[in-house]
Parts: C-alpha cells; sequence; structure tokens
C-alpha cells in the first residue's frame, strides 16, 4: 500500500492518541518543508492559518501552529485538550481501513474486514467519533481523510454494508445529533459529488435500508441535498422514496405541476395548505409567508429548473432577497452553479 499523506506509519496494533498526533505534527512540518499541498490544505481546513496554498506554503510553520492544526484537524480545542485525552488508544487497523476507504482500495479494505470482522462496528477515537461508513462520505473527519472520493466509491460502501455496517448509525460529526448519519453527511459533502459518485452512493444506501426521509422523518436529507446545491443527489432522493411535499422542494426538482397547484386561480400564492413550509429547511430559522415565493425562486434558480423559473417570475418575487444559509439571491445562485440561462432570465426581469 503506498504511504499516504500525514498518516503515521508504525508497526504496533495499538498506539495512544497522544503518540499518534505527535507524529501527525511532525508529518505535518515536513509536509510543509517539503512545500506538500496537503499540508496547506490541512492548515486552511482546520481553521488554523488563511490564504492560498502558495502563501501557506511559503509563510514559516512552527511547532506550535502545527500542534494546533492538528489538534483542531481531530475536533480537539487545543492542545492542552490532546493532552487530556492522550492516553486514549487508537486501532491501527482501523486507520489503515479508514485510509483504504478514502484511497478505494478494496482489497485492502476486504483483508482487513475478513482478519478483523470487529472493525466494522468500531468507532474512530477521534472527537468526531465515526465508524468506517460514515468515512465514505469523506466529510465532517480529519482533512487529510477528505482529500478524493474515489471512483469505485460504491464498492466500498457496498463492501461496508455486506459486512454488517449501519445505514443510519450517527456519529459526532458537526457537533453531534440525529443528522449525522451517512446519508446526511453524503448529501453535503463536495467529494462525493466531485467524483461523480454522490447519486449512487445514495442508492446503495438506500438498497440498504436507509430511512431516506431521515431518522426523525422529517426530510432532512433531500433539504440538505437542495440546501447545498446537489441536484443529482437530490433526484436519487426521491427516486428511493424521499417526499416532496411543499413548493421549495417540488420548485427545486423541477416539479412545475406541484409548484403551480400552490396558487390560486388569481395568481396569488395559497398560503394556508400542506404545501407551504414555515421554515427554511427542517429545522432552519422561520420562513415567513411573503417569502415563500422567492425561496422557492431561489431553490429553483439553483438547481437549473427554467420551467418553474419562468413560472415563478410571473408571480412577482423579490429578486432581491437573499436565503439565511449562504445569504444568496436567485441570481447569485443561478451565478455560482453555472446555470447561464438562468441568469439572464433573471436579469431581464431586474
Amino acid at each position: 500500500m503506498v504511504p499516504r499523506p500525514l498518516v503515521p506509519a508504525v508497526d504496533a496494533t495499538s498506539v495512544s492518541v497522544g503518540e499518534w498526533l505527535e507524529l501527525q505534527v511532525e508529518l505535518l512540518l515536513d509536509a510543509h518543508r517539503r512545500g506538500d499541498r496537503v499540508a496547506a490544505q490541512l492548515l486552511s481546513g482546520s481553521g488554523v492559518s488563511r490564504g492560498t496554498d502558495e502563501d501557506l506554503l511559503a509563510a514559516p510553520l512552527d511547532p506550535e501552529t502545527a500542534r494546533k492544526a492538528i489538534a483542531a484537524d481531530h475536533g480537539y480545542r487545543d492542545w492542552a485538550d490532546v493532552a487530556a485525552h492522550a492516553g486514549q488508544r487508537i486501532d491501527t487497523r482501523f486507520e489503515a481501513a479508514a485510509d483504504a476507504i478514502q484511497w478505494g482500495e478494496v482489497e485492502t479494505l476486504r483483508a482487513l474486514l475478513d482478519e478483523h470482522p470487529a472493525l466494522i462496528r468500531m468507532r474512530s477515537p477521534f472527537v468526531h467519533r465515526a465508524m468506517l461508513l460514515h468515512h465514505v462520505a469523506a466529510n465532517g473527519i480529519e482533512v487529510e481523510r477528505q482529500l478524493q472520493s474515489p471512483p469505485n466509491a460504491v464498492e466500498i460502501m457496498r463492501l461496508l454494508l455486506e459486512r454488517g455496517a449501519e445505514p443510519d448509525a450517527v456519529c459526532e460529526t458537526y457537533g453531534g445529533g440525529r443528522k449525522q448519519t451517512t446519508l446526511y453527511l453524503l448529501v453535503s459533502s463536495a467529494h462525493p459529488a466531485a467524483a461523480g459518485v454522490q447519486a449512487p452512493l445514495v442508492e446503495e444506501l438506500c438498497r440498504a435500508g436507509v430511512r431516506v426521509n431521515g431518522l426523525d422523518d422529517d426530510g432532512v436529507p433531500l433539504w440538505t441535498a437542495i440546501t447545498f446545491g446537489y441536484t443529482d443527489a437530490a433526484e436519487a432522493l426521491v427516486r428511493c422514496g424521499a417526499r416532496v411535499d411543499n413548493i421549495v422542494l417540488a420548485a427545486a426538482l423541477g416539479d412545475l405541476e406541484t409548484v403551480a397547484a400552490c396558487f390560486a386561480p388569481d395568481g396569488s400564492l395559497v398560503r394556508d395548505r400542506p404545501g407551504i413550509p414555515d421554515r427554511f429547511g427542517p429545522d432552519g430559522p422561520p420562513l415567513p409567508p411573503d417569502r415563500v415565493l422567492d425561496y422557492a425562486l431561489i431553490q429553483a434558480a439553483a438547481h437549473n429548473r427554467r420551467q418553474v423559473v419562468e413560472f415563478l417570475l410571473r408571480k412577482g418575487p423579490d429578486l432581491e432577497f437573499r436565503e439565511p444559509f449562504f445569504d444568496a439571491s436567485a441570481r447569485g445562485v443561478a451565478r455560482h452553479f453555472g446555470n447561464g440561462e438562468i441568469v439572464e432570465l433573471l436579469e431581464a426581469h431586474r
């Protein structure tokens, strides 16, 4: 197996958290000296430093800053917090399995699971407490484990599920809670989307029986995919049975019939019907009734739904309204996602 960035090479099957992270500090300092972009990505991704890769690699890196970055990378407040957990043990076989997931080394992963079946139920000792299945989403874990999603990620996921991975298990990413499932992490992750495997991974989880509408049946996965602009993932969720039960979701998915049904014959929005949401997403801030039209337009523009955009423009939306998650207007999201025709439509109605 090829050595991976910032992964300590140790012979023992178990080392302490303190030993592992000290080794990572040395690896980070060495990578920075060599001009390895992974060092810059870790420094910026951990929130310790800001700037371009070139700027971060050109600036000096001292051991104290490297320790701050490694601590933050693993979810610790600082190096003193690391010291408080330094005696906890790391199973290096679990770490090897997590690396195999990121780099698509399915036979390495299979051999590890054959020899150590308990790995499938094991959790990372770090703050996120992710299981191996969560690692497939490449989200909320260490920066060096979010460098890519492999093209054979579906095969990797299938193997984990066949070996008994729990599709709906939660972990402690982003502070924990019932949203932190593999499905939620997957449909908000840039790396599977960039690799073209996000939608197939959604479908693989659904074949394994994942709760497609979320653990609390509140539609969190679909809302999340739509909010983050992952159209393919949203469409995969709907194919797998996710509910499209309001005008905003319907607009994002290009369902003009459902969108149109939310308006009265006089063209006004029927605000007391079931398809009119009262919040931005399932647990976002309140959505004022007079902003439902504007928010539906934003999502239709984000997901390149021309017919829906044309229809909603005839209802007199406020094109300057910005949604609360990314502070984006309809024009802004259309530009961000490269939906040129939608930008032109919106510009024509200014």
